[in-house]
């Protein structure tokens, strides 16, 4: 890999430690409120109380120099363009395209905001911030082909494009990117944090996390809640199993991920989803494809977007928001 690295304390063997969190990690745990049973609550419900904690935690919205909804051929979108120097417009214009995470099963252009307007200031570029599908209203393919949708009508409307999203949006950033060497469209770079790339719920890591994890910071059935939750949103994304390892699904499972956009991946020490990023990263490297993997010692799946109460977060989105801005200015140095 061209760079991985771990934000936080030394490397340390997990079979030799208890899992720690963060401090703040501990502290935010500590305060969190109970939230609905997502497997017995009415969906509306268990959305709303989803919201209105991430809501919590992004804190004041940062300035950006404007804010514009979209329409991305039929996918609601807005366009954030970042503070600073005036910003090209069309073929010269860079954008990223963000997906929001939430399972396939709940976020949206509210929740992400927070999100796309850090990254927008910080890479110096526009953006784009998709609305996409949910589950189980709409389950596979209808997240991917929004997220395929947004994309290609960027490529038509600006000059250079990424593709990004955190968690499920990670997954549909990856697929994307898979599905835009496929069709030969060219993307200046893939930004995965902490993203869903295995659909395979038996795995070693993942039967060990549910043990491990299990009382995990004083929170009792931690580990067994993150793998029932695992295992609910991948059957209400793709209720088919026998669709679960196609490769805009499970891109870990892609036949060859040769020639795909560079990535940066972030991930969470403490993350159910860690390993499969791990193991996507070492995919990208073995076929020859730039990726640079930071792993956050300490931290939980979400803290990306948790601007109020982690530090790590001010800390993850600008390395994010660097590697997309260095992207973007090596594809012009590459283009004629």
């Amino acid at each position: 890999m061209s760079a991985a690295s771990r934000r936080g304390t030394p490397l340390v063997r997990e079979e030799d430690t208890p899992p720690r969190p963060h401090e703040q990690v501990q502290a935010f745990l500590d305060s969190s409120g109970s939230s609905p049973d997502p497997w017995a609550a009415d969906l509306a419900v268990v959305r709303a109380d989803a919201r209105a904690k991430v809501l919590a935690v992004t804190g004041e919205p940062a300035p950006v120099a404007s804010v514009e909804s979209v329409d991305a051929d039929g996918v609601p979108a807005r366009l954030y363009l970042p503070t600073g120097a005036e910003q090209p417009t069309g073929a010269e214009q860079e954008v990223l395209v963000w997906a929001h995470g939430g399972g396939w099963i709940h976020g949206d252009l509210d929740t992400a905001d927070g999100v796309a307007r850090a990254l927008a200031n910080r890479a110096g570029c526009g953006v784009l911030s998709i609305d996409y599908r949910l589950a189980p209203e709409h389950p596979f393919p209808a997240g991917f082909d929004d997220t395929w949708t947004a994309v290609t009508w960027a490529r038509h409307n600006f000059g250079s494009v990424a593709v990004g999203g955190d968690s499920s949006g990670g997954n549909l950033a990856a697929a994307a990117a898979l599905k835009a060497r496929d069709e030969g469209v060219r993307l200046a770079a893939q930004l995965l944090v902490y993203p869903a790339l295995d659909s395979v719920e038996n795995t070693d890591y993942k039967v060990a996390f549910r043990r491990r994890y299990e009382t995990f910071a004083g929170q009792s059935g931690f580990g067994s809640s993150s793998y029932r939750r695992l295992q609910y949103i991948w059957a209400t994304y793709v209720p088919d199993p026998a669709h679960r390892k196609a490769a805009y699904v499970s891109p870990l499972h892609a036949e060859s991920v040769r020639g795909v956009a560079p990535a940066t991946i972030i991930t969470a020490e403490h993350d159910f989803l860690r390993r499969e990023a791990e193991d996507y990263a070492r995919r990208l490297e073995a076929a020859g494809v730039p990726v640079e993997l930071t792993e956050y010692a300490g931290q939980i799946h979400g803290f990306f977007e948790m601007f109020a109460v982690m530090t790590d977060a001010h800390h993850a989105v600008g390395k994010a928001g660097d590697a997309v801005r260095r992207a973007f200015r090596s594809t012009h140095t590459i283009e004629p």
